[in-house]
C-alpha cells in the first residue's frame, strides 16, 4: 500500500496536465499499450483454462509490473470470493507474477536492442531531426552548470566591433553565451539597461558557463581583463523551481525568455526524468527547471512562473497521514449492480489520494512536502515487503507451477509483452504519426521500464527519446493500476 501511495504522489504534480492538456498523443499510447496487453492477457487466460489469479499474475510478470500486481490482490481480497478461492487465487497471482516477470523483462529489452533495426527505423537520424526543428541545446551534456563571472576593459577591437550599436540591437548573449552584468564607467558602477552603448575604457562583467568565456571572440580579450572586487562582487546560485503560476504553465520554454533576465537554464526535469532542453518543450505544472544567475534575478523569476523548491528533509508526515487515510476511506467504497458488487480497493483508492496530494504540492510549496530521498526510501520499502510476500506465496507452489503450466507461460509470457510493443509502434507511426525517436521513447515509458529507456537512449546516441518517455511515464503507471483492479472486475462477465 505504502508503495502504491508513493507512486501517485509522484504521478500527482504531471498527471492532469498529461491528462487534460498537450499530453494527448502520449495518453493514446498509454492506453493502447494499456489496453491491449489487458485484452491479451485475458483471451489467453481464457484459452489455457487458467483462473484469474494465474491470468492476472501473467499479466502483471509479463507487463514487470509491480502496480498491476499490487490492484490484482487488493481487488481480489474485496471481491467477495469463498476464503478457499480467494486462498488459491491469491497463491496463483504470486506464481503467475513469478514466472512471468524475467520473461518479460529480458524480452523487452531485447525487444528495445532489435526492434528499431527489425523495422528499419534510424533512431539517431530521428533524434538529429528533432534536434533541428527544435533548435535544441547542443551544450546539453555540459559538465559544468554554475555560470562564471569575469571582467573586462573595452579596448579599441570591441568599440570597433560594436559599431555604435547598444546592448539590444548587440545580442551580446546570442552570439557569445554571456550577457552583460554591470558596467563601470568612469568611475561609477551600475546595472546596464538594453540602450547602453559600449565606449573605449568601460569595465564590463560578463556572466556566462566557462565554455562560452572560452569561446568569446578575441575583441572581447584584446581589452586587459580586470579583478575588480566591486565589479566581480555578485552571488551566483542554482535553484530548482517548480513551475505553477498560469503565466508558465501551457508555454513554450522559450516564451520564459530566461536570458533576457539574465538567468541561465542547466536542466529540465519531469516526472524525475531529466528531458533535453528544448525551447519548444510545453511546460507543465509540477515541471522542475534548474536555474543559475544572480540570487536576486533567480528570485525574480521564481516569483514569475512558480516557486523555489524547498531544501528541506522534514516530510508533513500530517498531510502524508491524512491522505493515506483518505485512501483508505476511498478503497472501502463498493458498488452494486443487481447481484454483483465490487469495491474500488485499496490500490485504486491510495493511487487516487497520492495524485492529489502530489498535486496539490505542486501547487502549493508548504503543503504536503515529502523530501525526495523519504519518498524514494517508503516506495522501495513497501516493495520489497511486498515482494517479500510474493516470494514466500509463490515459493511453495513453483515447481509445480513450472510443470503444470510453465510453457504456458513463457508463451504467454512473450506474447504479453511483446505484442503490445508492435501494436503500439504501429499506432504511434502510422496513426499518430510521431517522430521514430520520441514514439520509442513513449513506449518505453508506457511500460514504465528504465532499462530499456536507456538502451533507446544508447541506439538514438541523444536523450531526446527521454521526451517521450517522461509524456507516458506518469499516466502509464496509473493506468497499469487500474489494470489490475479491471482485470479482476472483467473475469467473472466472460464465463
Amino acid at each position: 500500500m505504502l508503495f502504491i501511495f508513493c507512486v501517485g504522489v509522484e504521478a500527482g504534480p504531471n498527471f492532469f496536465s498529461i491528462f487534460f492538456r498537450d499530453g494527448k498523443n502520449y495518453l493514446m499510447l498509454a492506453l493502447v499499450m494499456v489496453g491491449s496487453a489487458l485484452l491479451i492477457a485475458l483471451g489467453l487466460g481464457k484459452v489455457f483454462g487458467w483462473d484469474i489469479g494465474l491470468t492476472a499474475g501473467m499479466l502483471a510478470g509479463s507487463m514487470t509490473s509491480t502496480p498491476v500486481l499490487v490492484g490484482a490482490g487488493d481487488t481480489l481480497r474485496h471481491s467477495g470470493v469463498a476464503s478457499a478461492q480467494l486462498s488459491s487465487a491469491l497463491d496463483n497471482l504470486s506464481l503467475g507474477y513469478a514466472l512471468t516477470y524475467l520473461i518479460g523483462l529480458v524480452s523487452l529489452i531485447v525487444g528495445a536492442r532489435y526492434l528499431p533495426k527489425l523495422q528499419h527505423q534510424d533512431l539517431q537520424t530521428s533524434a538529429q531531426q528533432i534536434a533541428r526543428e527544435r533548435g535544441l541545446d547542443t551544450d546539453a551534456n555540459r559538465k559544468v552548470y554554475l555560470p562564471v563571472i569575469r571582467a573586462y576593459r573595452v579596448g579599441p577591437e570591441l568599440v570597433a566591433w560594436a559599431d555604435g550599436k547598444n546592448l539590444r540591437e548587440l545580442g551580446i548573449y546570442r552570439q557569445t553565451g554571456c550577457y552583460i552584468e554591470r558596467i563601470r564607467r568612469n568611475g561609477i558602477l551600475a546595472n546596464p539597461d538594453g540602450d547602453a552603448v559600449l565606449q573605449m575604457g568601460d569595465e564590463i562583467a560578463l556572466v556566462g558557463y566557462p565554455d562560452a568565456h572560452a569561446r568569446l571572440d578575441p575583441s572581447f580579450r584584446n581589452g586587459k581583463e580586470v579583478f575588480d572586487r566591486d565589479l566581480l562582487d555578485m552571488r551566483i546560485v542554482t535553484e530548482e523551481i517548480v513551475v505553477k503560476n498560469h503565466n508558465a504553465v501551457g508555454r513554450r520554454l522559450a516564451q520564459l525568455k530566461l536570458t533576457d533576465h539574465g538567468c541561465f537554464l542547466n536542466r529540465v526535469i519531469r516526472s524525475q526524468i531529466e528531458m533535453p532542453i528544448d525551447d519548444n518543450v510545453v511546460l507543465n505544472k509540477g515541471d522542475v527547471l534548474q536555474v543559475s544567475g544572480d540570487a536576486r534575478r533567480v528570485k525574480t523569476i521564481a516569483d514569475r512562473i512558480g516557486f523555489i523548491s524547498i531544501h528541506s528533509q522534514v516530510t508533513d508526515l500530517l498531510a502524508f497521514c491524512a491522505f493515506f487515510i483518505i485512501g483508505l476511506m476511498i478503497g472501502m467504497i463498493t458498488f452494486q449492480f443487481s447481484n454483483f458488487s465490487f469495491g474500488i480497493g485499496n490500490a485504486a483508492g491510495l493511487l487516487f489520494a497520492g495524485i492529489m496530494l502530489g498535486f496539490l504540492r505542486a501547487n502549493h510549496p508548504t503543503f504536503g512536502y515529502i523530501p525526495q530521498g523519504a519518498l524514494n526510501m517508503v516506495k522501495e520499502f513497501g516493495l520489497m515487503v511486498f515482494m517479500a510476500g510474493v516470494g514466500l506465496s509463490a515459493g511453495s507452489g513453483i515447481s509445480n507451477g513450472l510443470g503444470a503450466v510453465g510453457g504456458q507461460m513463457l508463451i504467454a509470457g512473450l506474447v504479453v509483452s511483446l505484442v503490445p510493443v508492435v501494436i503500439c509502434f504501429l499506432f504511434g507511426a502510422y496513426v499518430l504519426r510521431m517522430n521514430r525517436a520520441l514514439l520509442f521513447g513513449a513506449m518505453m515509458g508506457a511500460r514504465t521500464c528504465a532499462p530499456a529507456m536507456e538502451i533507446i537512449s544508447d541506439t538514438a546516441r541523444s536523450n531526446i527519446p527521454a521526451l517521450g518517455y517522461a509524456g507516458t511515464y506518469a499516466i502509464a503507471n496509473v493506468l497499469l493500476t487500474l489494470a489490475g483492479t479491471l482485470i479482476v472486475i472483467i473475469w467473472p462477465g466472460l464465463g
